[in-house]
């Protein structure tokens, strides 16, 4: 071997440059796929507050008074990952909520549209009230009635003193 040369005939200065530039570019690899995760992170952090969010305003099918976004439920799962693929696939809001409900109705929805067909979801609490009221004011009314009081004849006041003082109560 020659002066600096190693068996494949490079010199140090050449091989420390090539070391060099080896370091440089891991490190500019690792930067970029850094930068990349966490550009990633960054807009799953994004899909996930809106999955999150349009969860919160279904309803799930199984447990009925739960959102799919706190229901624990396999349904529940299988309609947020549904709801997670169609924003990633860069659905809207609105749209997502159109396929929920024409797949599962109007029910899915925590807050229903008014409309001619869920007139009773909105009405019929508000009736269940107004019926119950009506029925506890018409009972209050009728046991506030009072009766007059029974007036005895002077020949019924009789008999009755007379029933009080005898021994044989059984005429």
């Amino acid at each position: 071997m020659e002066g600096n040369q190693n068996h494949r005939g490079a010199t140090a200065p050449t091989r420390a440059r090539a070391m060099g530039t080896l370091a440089r570019i891991a490190v500019l690899c690792f930067f970029v796929t850094s930068s990349l995760a966490f550009a990633q992170t960054a807009s799953d952090a994004a899909l996930d507050a809106r999955v999150k969010a349009l969860s919160s305003e279904l309803r799930c099918l199984v447990c009925q008074n739960q959102t799919v976004a706190d229901s624990d439920s396999g349904v529940a799962r299988d309609m947020r990952e549904q709801v997670r693929t169609q924003l990633a696939a860069g659905k809207s809001e609105a749209e997502v909520k159109t396929y929920m409900t024409d797949r599962f109705g109007d029910f899915v929805l925590y807050n229903p549209p008014f409309k001619a067909k869920t007139v009773v979801l909105w009405a019929g609490p508000f009736a269940a009230l107004l019926l119950a009221s009506f029925l506890l004011i018409r009972r209050l009314r009728k046991s506030s009635v009072t009766h007059a009081p029974a007036v005895l004849s002077d020949e019924e006041r009789d008999r009755a003193r007379a029933m009080l003082n005898s021994k044989d109560l059984s005429n």
